[in-house]
C-alpha cells in the first residue's frame, strides 16, 4: 500500500536535483509536483526537466513557476557592503546601486523603505537628487548580485506578462505542463490575462499571493484561478512579519470553502541547504502548515541548490506524516464549483466515514467536481479517484488525501463502471475483499450531471457482481 502523506509534496528542481537518480529517489520518497523555477530557469531546462520526469514518472506533475516582475539589483558584478549610506538608481551610469525598475526616483519620497535581499537589508529614504535615491542604512549587509528589492510603501505598474515569461509559458505549454504558478498577482484581472495568453489549454492556474494587493483582492482572485500559493518570502518582506503566521491560517480556511487547493511555500526547511536535518523550528512550521489545512507544502532552495534534496523531501514526508497522524475530519461549509447537491452530499458523507468502519471513499466523477469538494474537509479515510485521462490524474495529485488511478476506458454500464473501479484500487494494493468502501458517483438518473450518489459496499460483493 502506499505508504505517503495526505498532504502533497512539491519540490523545485535544479542544480541539485537534475541527476536522475536523485530526482527518481525524490518521487519515490512522496513527491507529487516538481516544480521549475522560470527566474532562473531558460526554455531549454524547462524542457530537459520536463522530459526527464515524465520519463521517471508520467505520474508526475509538472509545474512552472513564473518570473514575474520582481525588480532585482542589476549592476553588481560581486558582493558589496552595504553600510551608513546607499544610493539607489535605475540609471545604469549611477555610482551606487543600480535596480532593474525604470525610473525608480519619481515613485519614491523621503521616509519610504528600500529593501534588499528580501529584506535582509534594510534602507530608507532621505533624499532625492535628479534620479538618485540617496538612502540610510538601517540594517547593514552584504549585497550579492542579483539580489531582490522590495519597495513595499510604493504601488508600482508591472505588466503581469513580461516577454520572459511569456516565452516560458509557451515552452511549457508545448511541453504539456500540468500547472502554471503565476507570480505577484495582484487583482482577478491578472489571471484573466494569463487564462487569454494560454488559450485552450487545460493547465491548472496557481495565483501566487506575494503582496497587500493580493491579499485585499483574495476573494476576487480566488474565483477566477484554480488554485493558492501562499508565497511567504516576498509576502513576508512586503507586510508584517508577525502577521504571517494568521494569514496563512485564513488563506487556507478561505481556500477550503472554495474547494480550491491551497500550498505554503517558501523556507518550509531552509536550514536543510547545508544541513541534513532541520531545525526545531522549521518541523514545527511544517506540522503547523499541514495541522492548518493545506493541500501541499513546498520545497524550494531545499531541493534545487542545497545540498540534501532526497533528505529534504523525505523529512518533510515525515512531518506531514505525523501531523496528519492526529489530525480529525474537519468539515468546513462555502460553495465550490460542485452543485449545491453535491457538496452537502460530501460534508455529509465525512460524517459516515467517522462513524462507519470504511477503509476509503473512491469518487468517479466525469466532470471533475466531486473531488476537491470531497477533498476541501480532509476526510480521515484515504479518496481514490478513477479517471481515464493522464493529465487529470497528475492535476489531481495536488489534493490533499487523494490517490488517483488510470482506467483506459470507462464502461458504459454503471455497475460495471463502479466494480473496474474498485478493482483498479484492489489491484493496487489498497483494499482487502472484507473491506468496506463507500463510492461517490454520478447519477444513475439519465441526462442528470449535476447530483451524485453515495453507496457503501464490502469490495468482495462489487467484484463478484
Amino acid at each position: 500500500m502506499y505508504n505517503i502523506a495526505k498532504t502533497k509534496i512539491i519540490a523545485t528542481i535544479g542544480p541539485s536535483s537534475w541527476d536522475k537518480s536523485v530526482l527518481t529517489e525524490m518521487i519515490n520518497s512522496g513527491l507529487a509536483i516538481a516544480r521549475i523555477n522560470s527566474s532562473f530557469a531558460n526554455e531549454d531546462e524547462i524542457i530537459r526537466v520536463g522530459k526527464l520526469v515524465r520519463e521517471i514518472s508520467p505520474r508526475v506533475a509538472l509545474m512552472l513557476d513564473t518570473q514575474g516582475s520582481k525588480i532585482r539589483v542589476v549592476n553588481i558584478k560581486d558582493e558589496i557592503e552595504v553600510k551608513e549610506e546607499a544610493v539607489i538608481s535605475s540609471n545604469s551610469n549611477t555610482a551606487g546601486i543600480q535596480i532593474s525598475y525604470p525610473n525608480v526616483h519619481l515613485y519614491l519620497k523621503p521616509n519610504d523603505l528600500v529593501l534588499l535581499d528580501d529584506g535582509n537589508i534594510e534602507l530608507t529614504v532621505t533624499r532625492i537628487e535628479g534620479e538618485n535615491v540617496f538612502c540610510r542604512v538601517i540594517q547593514e549587509g552584504r549585497l550579492k548580485p542579483n539580489k531582490t528589492v522590495a519597495l513595499p510603501s510604493v504601488r508600482l505598474d508591472f505588466p503581469i506578462l513580461s516577454e520572459k515569461d511569456k516565452q516560458s509559458i509557451t515552452c511549457a505549454l508545448n511541453n504539456d505542463y500540468d500547472f502554471l504558478s503565476v507570480s505577484f498577482v495582484r487583482t482577478k484581472q491578472d489571471i484573466e490575462e494569463i487564462r487569454k495568453f494560454v488559450g485552450q489549454s487545460d493547465i491548472k492556474i496557481i495565483a501566487k499571493i506575494e503582496n497587500q494587493e493580493g491579499i485585499d483582492n483574495i476573494d476576487d482572485i480566488l474565483c477566477v484561478s484554480d488554485g493558492i500559493m501562499i508565497a511567504r518570502g516576498d509576502l513576508g518582506v512586503e507586510i508584517a512579519y508577525e502577521k504571517l503566521p494568521v494569514l496563512q491560517k485564513q488563506l487556507i480556511y478561505r481556500c477550503r470553502t472554495e474547494g480550491k487547493p491551497v500550498i505554503v511555500a517558501t523556507q518550509m526547511l531552509e536550514s536543510m541547504r547545508e544541513n541534513i536535518r532541520p531545525t526545531r523550528a522549521e518541523v514545527s512550521d511544517v506540522a503547523n502548515a499541514v495541522m492548518d489545512g493545506t493541500d501541499a507544502v513546498m520545497l524550494s532552495a531545499e531541493t534545487s541548490t542545497g545540498k540534501y534534496p532526497v533528505e529534504s523531501v523525505q523529512a518533510i514526508q515525515k512531518i506531514s506524516k505525523e501531523a496528519e497522524s492526529v489530525m480529525q475530519t474537519s468539515k468546513v461549509y462555502g460553495v465550490t464549483d460542485a452543485s449545491r447537491e453535491v457538496d452537502e452530499l460530501c460534508r455529509n458523507a465525512c460524517d459516515i466515514f467517522n462513524n462507519a468502519d470504511i477503509k476509503g471513499v473512491v469518487v468517479l466523477s466525469n466532470m471533475g467536481k466531486t473531488l476537491p469538494s470531497l477533498s476541501r474537509h480532509r476526510p480521515n479515510v484515504p479518496v481514490w479517484s478513477i479517471s481515464n485521462r493522464i493529465k487529470r490524474i497528475r492535476q489531481e495529485r495536488i489534493y490533499f488525501g487523494v490517490q488517483s488511478y488510470y482506467i483506459k476506458e470507462f464502461p458504459t454500464d454503471r455497475d460495471e463502471i463502479i466494480e473496474s473501479a474498485v478493482d483498479i484500487v484492489f489491484s493496487h494494493g489498497e483494499l482487502d475483499l472484507n473491506d468496506k468502501i463507500a463510492i461517490i458517483s454520478g447519477s444513475s438518473i439519465r441526462h442528470n450531471s449535476e447530483d451524485a450518489t453515495l453507496e457503501i459496499v464490502t469490495v468482495k460483493d462489487v467484484l463478484s457482481r
